[in-house]
């Protein structure tokens, strides 16, 4: 059995840690055992707790993250590393250097959280780990000194890693840059076929376990029960946290419209997920809509999945994505989705996605009326996008088994470069 160490920031239900747990969920863990570093800020009390930063010591008081006990219960085990915060890098340095040369039964690193992978995984690899991976997940980066400290760490990445994957283009030419996507592919063993070349990186889909998201009439009735929304109430749905990126607020004016275009029936937008949501609350208050907007809050997977049962369309305004699941878990679920033209257009897999400008909310609400007024059966556009699904690569059955043959490939000779 070999193992891997996955790098993230926080162990808490983002996309690209769904997308993992999605993996290390249908691998074959006799096989390939997955392990996990995260980053953590102690506080004063935290400190004056501990004897130092060490992973041992961090792992004492850093509270439990969302995927902590399933991690645990799948046989994984969580490291911990002070994060990085732009001023403190010749400790983070020491940090890094330390982990790796004291934990020496790994057989690569994947590097998921790629604004210091450029730190990380060199240290990894001057230690003895046999392969370095960077796996680009978003295709842009925060505003401010944040930022530009991002895309100073990145711009040498290409160079500092032994394999570089993508969820998307985007992603890849954000985080690896031009160079490394316009670069002479290595010669290479192929061990499986669900990657796409684009230079030196491998575009991977951001598979999912897409029949669990099927279309359930059962699921749909509870939910919109559970929130007294009736029979033919419409329902907006968006699945993502609260944060600048993902752009909610925008939904307050197209909400708003669609309400007038609509005067006999009642519309709601329903919102999964955490975070800061002052500014979207205050932009649905100006327009008087706070009576129709529903924050069901963070839900686990199992939740999640019921929640897209009970929406009528899917809307997906971000500023800018690596490649949302979201949006593949909306068209497992056979919704209609209505989303930013930022957004990738690989994850336009059914015919049911279209991508519109957020430079038009106008162009939104025809979008989004057309769908409300020509009513699909779901069941069916479920089943079809299933199929579509799989055959792009988005099936977690068919995607985990490349996953895992490429992982005991590439590390058990690591003289060779392997394609997934």
């Amino acid at each position: 059995m070999i193992r891997i160490l996955h790098v993230f920031g926080k162990l808490n239900m983002g996309g690209a840690e769904t997308r993992t747990m999605d993996l290390y969920e249908h691998i074959d863990r006799t096989k390939v055992q997955f392990d996990f570093l995260c980053h953590y800020a102690p506080t004063k009390e935290d400190l004056a707790k501990i004897h130092g930063t060490s992973s041992e010591e961090l792992s004492k008081v850093r509270p439990a993250e969302d995927f902590d006990a399933k991690i645990r219960s799948l046989g994984g085990r969580i490291f911990v590393l002070p994060r990085f915060t732009g001023t403190n890098l010749p400790a983070y340095e020491r940090a890094v250097s330390a982990f790796f040369a004291s934990h020496h039964d790994f057989a690569a690193v994947e590097g998921h959280m790629t604004s210091t992978a450029s730190i990380y995984l060199p240290a990894a690899k001057k230690a003895g780990v046999p392969v370095t991976i960077a796996h680009a997940r978003s295709a842009g980066v925060d505003a401010g000194i944040r930022g530009v400290a991002t895309r100073l760490f990145r711009a040498s990445l290409f160079k500092k890693c032994g394999y570089m994957l993508s969820c998307s283009r985007p992603a890849a030419l954000s985080v690896f840059g031009k160079k490394a996507c316009e670069a002479k592919p290595l010669e290479a063993v192929n061990t499986a076929s669900i990657a796409k070349r684009l230079g030196a990186v491998q575009v991977v889909p951001n598979a999912l376990d897409v029949r669990s998201f099927a279309f359930d009439s059962a699921a749909r009735a509870a939910i919109r029960g559970e929130f007294g929304i009736g029979e033919d109430d419409i329902v907006l749905g968006h699945v993502g946290r609260f944060d600048p990126v993902k752009n909610q607020a925008y939904l307050a004016p197209v909400l708003s419209d669609l309400k007038e275009k609509f005067p006999g029936r009642r519309i709601v937008i329903l919102f999964v997920g955490r975070g800061d949501q002052t500014k979207t609350k205050e932009a649905f208050a100006e327009r008087h809509l706070t009576d129709q907007v529903i924050y069901a809050g963070l839900c686990d997977r199992e939740r999640t999945r019921k929640m897209y049962q009970a929406f009528d369309a899917f809307v997906f305004p971000s500023l800018y994505e690596g490649l949302p699941g979201t949006v593949v878990e909306a068209q497992a679920s056979g919704l209609s989705c209505v989303i930013s033209d930022a957004i990738t257009d690989e994850v336009c897999v059914t015919k049911r996605v279209t991508r519109v400008p957020l430079s038009n909310p106008s162009q939104w609400v025809d979008r989004i009326r057309e769908v409300i007024e020509k009513p699909e059966d779901r069941k069916e556009c479920s089943d079809e996008a299933l199929i579509s699904l799989q055959r792009a690569g988005f099936d977690i059955e068919t995607a985990a088994p490349c996953m895992e043959n490429w992982y005991l490939a590439a590390t058990q000779d690591a003289d060779h470069y392997y394609l997934i």
